[in-house]
């Protein structure tokens, strides 16, 4: 019997661990329950611990905009090269009353929002061409400027936003006069070139004297502290040659020089850093030869990738162009931007040197090795820089103006083409509305079927 009893507790040992039956009092229980709310429950044998219930998480809430009755654009779909940051794919730029608001894969499009859908498109900031004869007006925008002008359409449809024209710096609004300088002039213009070494002597000399006459005008201030008495030093001598001295001694205008020999080069950046005044170069053909001599004295520099100069026989160096020119100047740290031969629009054909070709003549630059990332700037960022405005255009960045270009190819390619050009938020020029380009490439095929009607025609073709 009693083996049986002992039998008897061994079974009942057994039936307890193996189905976990308390057996213990209530309220034990009630512990180890309030132990295991705050601790991880542990894996026991016999049965699977419950998983706690899910913790309520409240609606988020939607994002709104501050003013939800502003005029908005949405691209959407497009490859965005913002040119100051990473090249975002599939992407969304969304403006606002012509400020870019919003930039991204995930962005929040008010239903109000007018739409362009440039998925397999690439979205560029509109090119801005460093200098430009024929697509705005040359004087006041209210007095020059022809806002139905054919030069401002086919400016755009080269993908070209924003210019300067020799008194202002202007976008290519059409249909309108108003708001559409960016600056005024701000440049001026000097020669220091060994073929007029008059010219070259004056201007040297102009510096030198203004400069002994902005010591006095400081030795001036300090008199008149102790002596209020102290008479100023005469300035009604500067004027003419004199007076560009002043500007650009005191830094009010930045000097702008077309200059192509590399003796040339060295004779005005010595002067630039002589005095210390800003300077931008035109042409700079022979700047390969010595590239540390412009980012020595501070000079940007606006190129032709396809100029041409021969080599002076007569002397025993190095000279002539090179198609390497924009890439050693870029290695150099000089900033480069890109302008064809000609300042306006000639619709030459297909490798043009007007500005209606001004991406091709970036990408000979490319050819000539200068990377492709800074070929784009060239013609973007970098004048815009040039021409002080940079904080509204050239870039793709939130709070600067919408102004943008969608190609249906990569922009230094000569079988791209404008869709799109966009000016502040609104749409300025369509392709496939204006009838000047729309039966090119009409859909951005690489082999289109021929279009029904052309130009020119032939005897015999119905009309």
């Amino acid at each position: 019997m009693i083996k049986d009893f002992k039998s008897s507790l061994v079974l009942l040992a057994v039936a307890l661990l193996v189905t976990d039956i308390p057996f213990t009092s209530g309220t034990v229980v009630q512990i180890a329950g309030v132990a295991e709310a705050q601790d991880p429950p542990r894996r026991r044998r016999g049965r699977r611990p419950q998983p706690p219930p899910p913790t309520p998480v409240p609606d988020a809430p939607e994002e709104e905009l501050d003013d939800p009755q502003g005029e908005y654009l949405a691209i959407e779909g497009a490859t965005i090269h913002t040119i100051t940051g990473s090249v975002i794919r599939g992407g969304t730029v969304l403006s606002k009353d012509g400020k870019i608001v919003s930039i991204g894969v995930d962005i929040a499009v008010p239903d109000e929002a007018e739409k362009i859908d440039a998925s397999g498109h690439h979205l560029y900031p509109g090119l801005v061409a460093f200098r430009s004869n024929g697509l705005v007006g040359s004087g006041e925008a209210e007095l020059s400027q022809d806002p139905f002008a054919l030069g401002t359409v086919t400016g755009l449809a080269a993908g070209i936003t924003t210019t300067w024209n020799g008194g202002r710096v202007t976008k290519l609004i059409r249909g309108q006069v108003t708001d559409l300088t960016l600056r005024r002039q701000s440049f001026i213009s000097i020669s220091y070139r060994s073929g007029n070494p008059g010219k070259k002597r004056e201007l040297r000399e102009a510096f030198e004297k203004v400069q002994e006459h902005l010591r006095k005008v400081e030795q001036h201030a300090q008199e008149k502290k102790d002596n209020p008495d102290a008479k100023a030093p005469d300035d009604k001598w500067i004027r003419g040659t004199y007076a560009t001295a002043r500007s650009l001694l005191l830094g009010d205008k930045v000097a702008i020089s077309r200059v192509s020999t590399i003796f040339d080069l060295r004779e005005i950046c010595q002067l630039a850093r002589r005095f210390g005044f800003k300077m931008i170069i035109e042409g700079a053909e022979e700047a390969w030869i010595e590239p540390g001599l412009l980012a020595r004295c501070g000079a940007s520099v606006v190129l032709t990738p396809r100029s041409r100069r021969d080599r002076d026989e007569s002397r025993a160096a190095a000279g002539g162009s090179s198609i390497e020119n924009a890439k050693i100047l870029h290695e150099s740290g000089v900033p480069i931007s890109i302008m064809p031969a000609s300042a306006g629009i000639a619709l030459w054909g297909l490798a043009g040197r007007d500005l209606s070709h001004l991406p091709l003549e970036a990408a000979f630059a490319v050819r000539g090795g200068l990377p492709e990332d800074a070929a784009v700037e060239s013609i973007t960022i970098e004048p815009a820089r040039m021409l002080g405005v940079a904080d509204r255009i050239g870039s793709i960045e939130v709070g600067k103006d919408a102004d943008f270009i969608i190609m249906d190819g990569d922009l230094l390619s000569y079988m791209s083409h404008v869709r799109w050009a966009i000016i502040d938020g609104k749409v300025q020029y369509d392709k496939m509305e204006e009838g000047l380009l729309d039966h090119i490439r009409p859909d951005g095929e690489d082999d289109p079927p021929a279009p029904e009607d052309h130009w020119p025609r032939r005897l015999g073709d119905p009309l």
